[in-house]
């Protein structure tokens, strides 16, 4: 049976040169595309083309196909689906197809060459091997050290290998495609000007939807460091010193509830200061232990506000704190309610109105969120793989609706309960409550004085 390779693919005109080069046996090229320019559909392809040439030319071999992470490599080649409903793996004939191993996702041929998917956060389980093909996928996101290793056994064995990327600022995929161009590597950056694979009007509906960095490095391939960060001015909010708790002041706590291995963090934060307080950050507890943990903030932080992830597991940990708890939010999360969470703690810091603790795993996790592209083309907020965004969460439910400004040291009975009515857990206060609410706070504000 005759088979015609590519199968069932027609490369575009921007992608023969690569084809070509690859034919023309080229060991090493570097391609730098922008988003949704078909750089999976054209690196498997030439694979493919590999796997068969060497097949008639001598013995099976193995090849690899790299990706960030396992899981990553399943979603975007191996289940991976094009817009016309083909499916990428279906460019393999099935007619040289011996065996399919789903779990490693592997497939090996009649004459016995192995094609697999690897993710790079665990490169150090194909040790002992020996590829004479690969192709590492999003290469800008990878880690180097898959390269590194697998570098020396194609130098020895005479293997090639193709990177593709989009940029992501001026990293390892920076510096790969600035030595492939002096090393005489076949190197190609392609934007969407260059293609046109994009109509102009989806490129403008881009433009205005998506950060102007993030777009130019997506469609435009620049090198910028930091398009993708979603959070910015962190360092210029940081405090060098955490203010202790001031028994005059009103505080709001935001708990983000910690499920299966992720942690459960108690963020407090001053509404007279606009300072965020050292989160308590724990896991592996049992509930009723959390909530007195809980408890036991609300009433060090002058009885604060308790916002609190009341999601799923959530809710009767919600419900249980509510007996104990009169100033009490739950907030149920949704990917919409998530969103709007992150876009107003993000506003909260570029306009500088609030000042962050110098606790070491906030601020990491505040600068590994993300702006990410699915691939459909959505705009997607994310922390990447194996990160934590509990503390980023707790954060963000702590600063969820406060004032346009700080709140004042109150002069009177009047002037508190007027400044204190804008908030919801003080309109639900039964007028008893209020009372002692605004009598207890008036006898520590004198104490405080007097002090």
């Amino acid at each position: 049976m005759n088979i015609t390779i590519p199968y069932n693919f027609e490369p575009r005109e921007y992608q023969l040169p690569l084809f070509r080069a690859m034919q023309q046996n080229q060991k090493r090229a570097v391609i730098c595309w922008h988003r949704r320019s078909g750089k999976d559909k054209t690196c498997l392809n030439i694979l493919i083309w590999q796997i068969i040439n060497n097949e008639s030319k001598k013995k099976p071999e193995t090849y690899y196909y790299f990706f960030p992470t396992f899981a990553q490599g399943r979603k975007a080649l191996w289940d991976a689906i094009d817009k016309d409903g083909f499916k990428f793996m279906d460019h393999f004939p099935k007619n040289m197809i011996c065996k399919i191993i789903g779990n490693e996702m592997k497939i090996v041929t009649e004459k016995g060459s192995v094609f697999q998917i690897i993710g790079t956060e665990n490169y150090d389980s194909i040790m002992g091997t020996n590829p004479v093909g690969c192709v590492f996928s999003e290469y800008s996101l990878q880690n180097p050290k898959a390269w590194d290793f697998i570098r020396p056994i194609l130098a020895e064995n005479g293997g090639w290998a193709i990177f593709n990327f989009t940029p992501r600022g001026t990293n390892h995929a920076h510096t790969l495609l600035q030595q492939g161009r002096e090393a005489g590597w076949f190197t190609s950056v392609l934007t969407v000007e260059d293609t046109r694979v994009i109509l102009d009007e989806t490129i403008e509906a881009e433009r205005l939807q998506m950060p102007p960095a993030l777009f130019e490095q997506e469609y435009f391939c620049k090198f910028i460091n930091g398009a993708n960060q979603y959070f910015r001015k962190i360092d210029e909010n940081i405090l060098s010193e955490t203010s202790p708790v001031n028994h005059g002041h009103r505080y709001v706590i935001g708990v983000d509830l910690g499920k299966y291995n992720s942690y459960t963090v108690l963020t407090p934060f001053d509404l007279h200061t606009f300072q965020v307080g050292t989160p308590d950050r724990f896991r592996q507890i049992d509930y009723p232990t959390q909530e007195a943990r809980i408890e036991a903030m609300h009433r060090r932080y002058n009885k604060a506000l308790v916002r609190i992830d009341s999601t799923g597991a959530g809710d009767p940990v919600y419900d249980h704190l509510k007996r104990k708890i009169r100033s009490i939010e739950g907030f149920r999360f949704t990917e919409q309610t998530r969103k709007d969470l992150l876009e107003n703690l993000r506003l909260q810091l570029e306009e500088g109105k609030i000042k962050l603790p110098n606790d070491e795993t906030l601020i990491a996790e505040l600068r590994s969120v993300q702006y990410d592209l699915t691939e459909t083309g959505k705009l997607a907020i994310r922390v990447p793989s194996g990160m934590h965004d509990d503390c980023v969460m707790s954060l963000a439910l702590a600063v969820c609706n406060i004032p346009a400004n700080p709140l004042r040291i109150f002069q009177d009975q009047k002037d508190r309960h007027e400044t204190l009515a804008q908030f919801d857990f003080y309109k639900r206060s039964s007028p008893k409550d209020k009372k002692r609410r605004l009598k207890t706070a008036m006898l520590i504000e004198k104490k405080n004085s007097l002090e």
